[in-house]
C-alpha cells in the first residue's frame, strides 16, 4: 500500500503494474482487471446466450473471482445464460473445510446453485487416504489433478452445462506450456483448449487466462475482504511444476511482461504445428467407465486401478499387475 499516485486519477496507488509501467488505485485497479477478463471473454468466443456454463468452484482465489465476474457480467449485459457452481471436496483434512466454507459463502451471497461433490463418493478414496495407500506424496498432485478433472467434466455434462469454466490464471497457462515442453506433449500442445470433439467432453473456458496471479488475489482480497485465501495444499510440496513457476517468477522480476510473451509464442508455436500435425479432433472412451479418453483406459481408471493393486499388495502381499 502507499506505493504513490494512481497513473489514472492521482488517488493513492495500491498496485505497480511493472509490465506496463502503470500505478493504479482500488478502483482503476478494480476497472482495468475486470475490462480484461471481458475482453478475454469476447476475443476466445467463450460465451453465447443460451449457454448453461459450470464453475468450477474450488474456493480459492482463481475460482470465486470466476464466478463473482460471470455473474456480474450477466447481469450487466442481461445474457441469457446460466450459471451454476461445482466444488469437488478432495479429501484434505484441514485444507477442504477451509475452502469448502469460501464456496459455499459466495454462491450463498450471488444466490448462485451450488452442487458438491467428493472424491470419497466418486472415486472411493480421499486424497489422504491415497496418500497412505500409494506413497507417493510428491506425486499425489497426479491424483488429484486426473481425479478432479474427471469427475468435473463428468458431473458438468450430467447437470446439462454446455461449458466449464475453471479459474486458470496466466501463470497457470504458462506453467503448463512449459512442462508440454519439457515432457514433449505434442497432443496436448497441438489440442489446446478447444480441439477436442466429443459429446461426452464439455467443452473449458479460462476467461482469467490472461490475469496474473498476483493481481487475481489482490481483486480477490478487494471483493471479498473476509475470506481467506492464503491457503496452500500441504501436498504441493515437491512437485516439478512448482520448480517451473519458481523459474517463471524469477523471470517476471527480471523481465515484466515474459509470462505474456511466452504464452503468446506459445500459442504461435500450437497454431504452426496445428498446420501440419496429424492430431485428430476426435478422441476415445473409457473402455471401463465410458468417459472421454484419449487412450482406451482413462488416466482416472488407471488411478484407480493403480490404487486397488496397491491395496492387495499392501493387504494381501500380493504382486501388483505390471
Amino acid at each position: 500500500m502507499g506505493l504513490s499516485k494512481c497513473t489514472k486519477c492521482g488517488r493513492e496507488a495500491i498496485i505497480t503494474l511493472k509490465y506496463s509501467g502503470l500505478l493504479l488505485c482500488k478502483r482503476d485497479f478494480t476497472s482495468f482487471f475486470e475490462r480484461r477478463v471481458k475482453r478475454t471473454i469476447a476475443e476466445n468466443k467463450y460465451i453465447q446466450s443460451g449457454d448453461r456454463i459450470a464453475v468450477a468452484l474450488s474456493g480459492g482465489k482463481d475460482s470465486v473471482s470466476v464466478l463473482y465476474l460471470l455473474d456480474k457480467f450477466n447481469k450487466m449485459n442481461g445474457e441469457n445464460v446460466e450459471l451454476f457452481a461445482i466444488t469437488i471436496n478432495q479429501g484434505i483434512k484441514g485444507y477442504d473445510e477451509k475452502l469448502l466454507e469460501n464456496a459455499k459463502y459466495v454462491t450463498k451471497l450471488l444466490g448462485i446453485k451450488h452442487y458438491i461433490f467428493s472424491f470419497k463418493d466418486e472415486i472411493k478414496y480421499t486424497i489422504d487416504e491415497i496418500a497412505e495407500i500409494a506413497k507417493v506424496r510428491p506425486g499425489l498432485c497426479n491424483y488429484c489433478g486426473v481425479f478432479k478433472r474427471y469427475i468435473l467434466n463428468k458431473k458438468a455434462r450430467e447437470l446439462g452445462a454446455t461449458k466449464l469454466a475453471t479459474g486458470h490464471n496466466l501463470d497457470d497457462e504458462v506453467e503448463s506450456a512449459l512442462l508440454n515442453f519439457i515432457e514433449g506433449s505434442i497432443t496436448r500442445i497441438v489440442r489446446g483448449e478447444g480441439l477436442i470433439s466429443n459429446k461426452k467432453f464439455v467443452k473449458r473456458i479460462k476467461p482469467l487466462k490472461k490475469s496474473p496471479e498476483e493481481e487475481v488475489m489482490l481483486y480477490a482480497q478487494l471483493i471479498f475482504p473476509t475470506l481467506n485465501f492464503d491457503l496452500e495444499c500441504p501436498y504441493r510440496k515437491e512437485v516439478i511444476r512448482k520448480d517451473v513457476k519458481g523459474i517463471i517468477d524469477e523471470l517476471e522480476h527480471k523481465h515484466p511482461g515474459i509470462r505474456y510473451q511466452i504464452l503468446e509464442s506459445y500459442e504461435k508455436i500450437r497454431k504452426a504445428m496445428l498446420l501440419g500435425a496429424n492430431v485428430s479432433k476426435e478422441v476415445k472412451e473409457c473402455k471401463i467407465c465410458g468417459e472421454v479418453s484419449s487412450k482406451d483406459i482413462c488416466n482416472a481408471c488407471e488411478l484407480k486401478l493403480k490404487l486397488e493393486d496397491e491395496l492387495k499388495q499392501t493387504v494381501f502381499n500380493i504382486k501388483p499387475r505390471l
